[in-house]
């Protein structure tokens, strides 16, 4: 049983940045994880994750101009987002207690938006992009993460407070995204049952 429509393998450039952006999360993890001991290595994985931000505005603007959007990118794109938030979260959560928090709601908001929008992609559903919510809840969050990464001995209550922001716009996106999903599942039409053969 096929899980996914068909979804034609297109290559090219705003594709192979989503996958720099996958391929880029394991080194941040490790870089970030080790500059306990190393604290030179703080400053690399602030440069990764910068690097991640802007491939990620950088992918969508050659997607748009250059006229490469695909499916195959409408689903690496939003992957990628999703891997990078919660890999990024956990990292920091691993030594900052005050993250976890942030970390429960993205965990809890990128399971139900992957189950929805695999519901939707199973029902023949067309590939939404990225609304402006979303882009502007990831926008603030790569800041506000780097901001972390670099600047480790941030006061608690500053720091507080940047979580607070970032943790209502992944709410207020995640709100608006399950809106949009049962909107599009109330106008879906009902499956019929297909013919069994018999009078």
């Amino acid at each position: 049983m096929k899980i996914l429509p068909q979804v034609e393998w297109k290559m090219n450039i705003p594709n192979a940045l989503s996958l720099l952006r996958l391929l880029l999360l394991p080194v941040f993890a490790a870089l970030y994880l080790m500059s306990g001991e190393h604290p030179a290595l703080l400053y690399w994985s602030f440069a990764v994750l910068v690097l991640s931000g802007v491939t990620d505005s950088l992918d969508g603007i050659i997607a748009r101009k250059f006229n490469q959007i695909t499916d195959l990118g409408k689903i690496l794109d939003p992957v990628a987002d999703k891997l990078t938030q919660v890999t990024v979260i956990l990292c920091l959560a691993i030594r900052n207690p005050a993250v976890v928090g942030l970390l429960v709601i993205c965990l809890v908001k990128e399971l139900c938006q992957g189950i929805g929008g695999l519901f939707l992609l199973r029902r023949g559903e067309k590939i939404q992009g990225a609304k402006w919510y979303g882009k502007v809840s990831t926008f603030v969050f790569y800041g506000v993460m780097a901001l972390i990464v670099l600047w480790p001995g941030m006061p608690s209550p500053l720091m507080v407070a940047l979580i607070a922001i970032v943790a209502l716009l992944m709410l207020f996106a995640f709100f608006n995204y399950m809106r949009m999903f049962f909107h599009i599942k109330k106008e879906m039409p009902e499956k019929t049952e297909a013919p069994s053969g018999k009078e």
